[in-house]
């Protein structure tokens, strides 16, 4: 699949209005996430889910390893439909944003205004014939300064599509950047490392946890992939991100019971030497 330009077309966002304060009417159900970033620019990590109501929510962080005292915030109405490729700031104008999928496999920009309520920009679509495609996330994975998206293809490719930090179509040819990458659950895009690289962190079919380490380079990395975990089977995960604010990226993820847990990382390429932390339940 090319990514071509097109003229953009105009979609409805469906947005209700922000809500702030209380719980989400639906805080007992299984969340869906659609990443971990600082949305509203207040320099703590949050998290983006949305509810089984199609509701969408921002969980703001604290930058703590525990359960955040800051309430929930409604941003969004009519998600349901809506594969989410990941948090990040696509276009590049200092505020994060929400790319994701629409039944007919258009993609879609939702532009963030760094704040905790409805943005009011306009979607733009960026992307068509996207179905059949599993997100790895969005990352600056070749360090051009611009966002760029990692996707799996149905035959087990992983191909790099490259951003240009604009609200339409890119221009840049996509890259294959390797194979054989069936059965894998993607856990996030990070510098888990800390080498200045992106990595990719994906769980296999036996429930180890991987480190599949970048050179932002748009081609096939050289470095081999490394173990940083084991017994990950029946977790959901957020997102990786620095959510503790030590300087080291962390995994987010969900247990089978709902309770969601921080695990930090301390770049290495190897088993973090930190211990898991609980910090939501109902999730």
């Amino acid at each position: 699949m090319r990514i071509r330009r097109l003229a953009v077309a105009a979609v409805a966002l469906g947005l209700t209005a922000a809500m702030a304060g209380g719980a989400p009417a639906s805080a007992s159900g299984t969340y869906s996430f659609a990443g971990v970033a600082d949305w509203d620019n207040d320099g703590n990590q949050d998290i983006v889910a949305r509810d089984p109501a199609g509701d969408l929510w921002l969980f703001p962080g604290q930058s703590v390893r525990a359960v955040a005292d800051v309430a929930p915030v409604q941003i969004g109405s009519g998600w349901n439909g809506y594969t989410f490729t990941g948090l990040a700031d696509w276009d590049n104008d200092g505020n994060q944003d929400l790319v994701a999928r629409n039944v007919a496999g258009d993609l879609l920009l939702f532009p963030g205004e760094a704040r905790r309520g409805v943005s009011t920009q306009q979607p733009a679509q960026i992307g068509l014939g996207w179905n059949g495609y599993t997100f790895a996330g969005i990352a600056d994975w070749d360090k051009d300064g611009n966002a760029d998206i990692l996707a799996r293809a149905l035959n087990g490719d992983m191909w790099l599509f490259p951003g240009e930090a604009k609200r339409t179509y890119s221009t840049a040819a996509p890259v294959k950047i390797g194979t054989g990458w069936f059965g894998y659950d993607f856990a996030g895009i990070t510098d888990w490392d800390k080498d200045g690289n992106q990595d990719i962190l994906v769980r296999g079919t036996t429930g180890d946890l991987s480190l599949f380490p970048g050179q932002s380079t748009r081609g096939v990395s050289t470095e081999p992939p490394a173990l940083i975990g084991t017994g990950w089977n029946g977790y959901d995960f957020a997102g990786a991100t620095d959510w503790d604010k030590d300087g080291n990226a962390d995994l987010v993820a969900r247990k089978t019971n709902n309770d969601l847990w921080v695990f930090p990382g301390d770049s290495t390429r190897g088993v973090s030497g930190q211990d898991p932390v609980q910090i939501g339940s109902g999730w």
